[in-house]
């Protein structure tokens, strides 16, 4: 819980900065990183957190099924509130005082709804924007996030292995995923990061298709895109692969996509933009002609949520940190032909980065 009284103070501090009495925080990967509350899920939880500086300790509301493991998870560093009617409004209105003040709300994740509601109930209450604020927090991880998210790596790296050996002729996309879910799952994973993709042949070229029923080819792209969560934090791993002989475009693009992928590791240093680290990527692409079909940035944060701070493209306006957590993800997506892609996860450290991801990257099976 020490982390979490930390976490908070962090969170307390950038409210005082904006000149805010409260946050109510809805977001459920960012009420998991302040309280321990394991708010995400499928669906996610419906809680919110309401923090105050003011105020000794945060106020947790959840609904009345989940009120026993919140209890269970937070002990007693927050007080917990059993919602007793489906109104979150309904419920603020009663805990915050007269004279309420200014009220940060996370913009970019509650909807319209929720937010007319509380200027509903909460007339004498200014509303603001408290979107990023802690996302920027979950940027840099700490000792413990970053084993977890270790572990992540490694359950998804032993559940790939498993889903190459079942790359055979016939095999469908889907009987594919379904093993390397299952795989996951013995090795220790709570359950995915998102849909596992297996894409195939043409298909290899949809960035982000999921396992359909088509059936394996010799001689196509096979994509694998594999991410799960341990203790809520996520892995993300991209391999590709081809079944007996390689297409020469492909085998090209391929050995383009790792090479570039090592240029922009070079520049995982603390204080570079985020930008530059896709430029790299980019720059040796556009030396070798392959440039026009790099349609994506050429990487993300990995935390509680698959993709966070830092955006690694083109436009982003962030600048790498001691302790990201970021993948680096190159691909090239040729029409008809077909895709690869090869993805992964970095620690940002002192001097440089420390690769996390150990399963080397081999095209032909």
């Amino acid at each position: 819980m020490f982390r979490m009284k930390g976490r908070l103070k962090r969170t307390i501090a950038k409210l005082e900065e904006q000149g805010l009495t409260y946050a109510l925080i809805s977001t459920p990967e960012n009420v998991m990183y302040l309280t321990g509350f394991k708010a995400i899920g499928q669906p996610p939880k419906p809680c919110h957190l309401l923090i105050s500086a003011k105020e000794p300790k945060a106020k947790l509301l959840v609904s009345p099924l989940d009120y026993e493991e919140a209890m269970e998870s937070v002990g007693s560093e927050l007080e917990v509130v059993k919602l007793k009617t489906k109104s979150v409004a309904d419920a603020l209105s009663k805990i915050l005082p007269r004279g309420r003040g200014v009220l940060g709300v996370e913009l970019g994740y509650v909807n319209h709804l929720f937010l007319e509601e509380l200027k509903s109930k909460l007339k004498d209450v200014e509303l603001k924007d408290f979107s990023s604020q802690v996302e920027e927090l979950r940027a840099v991880k700490d000792s413990e996030e970053v084993e977890a998210i270790k572990k992540a790596v490694q359950v998804a790296e032993e559940a790939i292995k498993k889903g190459l050996n079942l790359i055979v002729e016939e095999a469908t996309e889907r009987e594919i995923a379904a093993e390397i879910e299952y795989e996951a799952r013995k090795a220790g994973a709570e359950g995915v990061a998102f849909d596992t993709i297996v894409a195939s042949g043409p298909y290899s070229a949809y960035p982000h298709r999921t396992a359909g029923e088509r059936k394996v080819r010799k001689g196509e792209a096979v994509v694998l895109d594999v991410g799960v969560r341990v203790k809520g934090y996520c892995s993300d791993i991209t391999r590709t692969v081809v079944l007996g002989k390689i297409p020469e475009k492909l085998e090209e693009a391929y050995v383009a996509v790792l090479e570039a992928q090592e240029e922009a590791s070079r520049a995982l240093k603390p204080g570079v933009k985020a930008s530059t680290v896709d430029a790299k990527a980019r720059t040796w692409l556009k030396r070798k002609k392959l440039a026009r079909w790099f349609i994506h940035g050429v990487g993300h944060g990995v935390g509680l949520s698959v993709h966070e701070k830092p955006a690694l493209a083109p436009k982003s306006h962030d600048r790498l940190m001691r302790g990201n957590v970021v993948t680096l993800e190159p691909g090239i997506y040729l029409d008809k032909l077909g895709g690869v892609r090869v993805e992964d996860m970095y620690l940002v450290v002192k001097e440089g980065a420390m690769k996390l991801t150990t399963l080397e990257p081999r095209l032909v099976l």
